[in-house]
C-alpha cells in the first residue's frame, strides 16, 4: 500500500511540476513581450502585472511538492547534526507532522477564500481575471503538499520514497 501513494504522490507532483515549468516559461515570454513591447515599440502588454501575480502563485504552490518530494527543501542543522540517528528521525517525523498540520490548514483556508472570492465576483482591477482559481491552485499546491510531509511522517528515508 505505501508503495501505491508513493508512486502516485510522484505522478502527482511530478505533474503539479510540469505545470510550473510551464507557468515559468510563459512568464518568461509574457515578460519579454512585455519589455520589447514597451522599450522598442512604445506598446507595452496590458495586464502583465496582474498575470505576473497570478504565475507567481501558481509557479510557487505547484513547485512546493515536488520539491519536499525531492528532498529539495531547505534544511537549518544548527541542533539537527549534533543529535543521534534516532532523535534526528523522530525530529524528522515530529517537523513533518507539523509542517503537515500547516500546509493542511493553508489548503483549507485558501478554499474557504476561494469561495468567499467566488461569491463576491472578486478579481482583478485591471484584466478582470477572477481571483477564485488562483486561492483552488493554492489549495491543491498546499494540499499536495502537506501529502507530501504526511508521507514524511510515515517514512522518512528518500530512498524508501523514491519509486522503483
Amino acid at each position: 500500500m505505501p508503495t501505491i501513494v508513493v508512486r502516485v504522490t510522484s505522478v502527482a507532483v511530478t505533474a503539479a511540476a510540469i505545470v510550473a515549468c510551464i507557468v515559468l516559461v510563459a512568464l518568461m515570454v509574457m515578460t519579454t513581450a512585455d519589455v520589447t513591447g514597451r522599450y522598442v515599440f512604445n506598446k507595452p502588454i496590458q495586464g502583465v502585472f496582474d498575470l505576473t501575480h497570478f504565475a507567481v502563485l501558481v509557479m510557487t504552490f505547484l513547485s512546493f511538492a515536488y520539491a519536499g518530494f525531492h528532498g529539495s527543501h531547505i534544511v537549518i542543522e544548527l541542533v539537527y547534526a549534533r543529535l543521534g540517528k534516532r532523535a534526528q528521525n523522530a525530529l524528522k517525523r515530529v517537523v513533518s507532522l507539523m509542517g503537515f498540520v500547516m500546509f493542511a490548514m493553508i489548503a483549507w483556508r485558501a478554499i474557504v477564500v476561494g469561495e468567499e472570492a467566488k461569491a463576491f465576483k472578486m478579481s482583478s482591477a485591471l484584466t478582470l481575471i477572477p481571483y477564485w482559481p488562483f486561492y483552488y491552485i493554492l489549495a491543491f499546491g498546499a494540499a499536495l503538499y502537506a501529502l507530501v510531509l504526511l508521507l514524511y511522517v510515515f517514512v522518512p528515508e528518500p530512498d524508501a520514497r523514491e519509486p522503483q
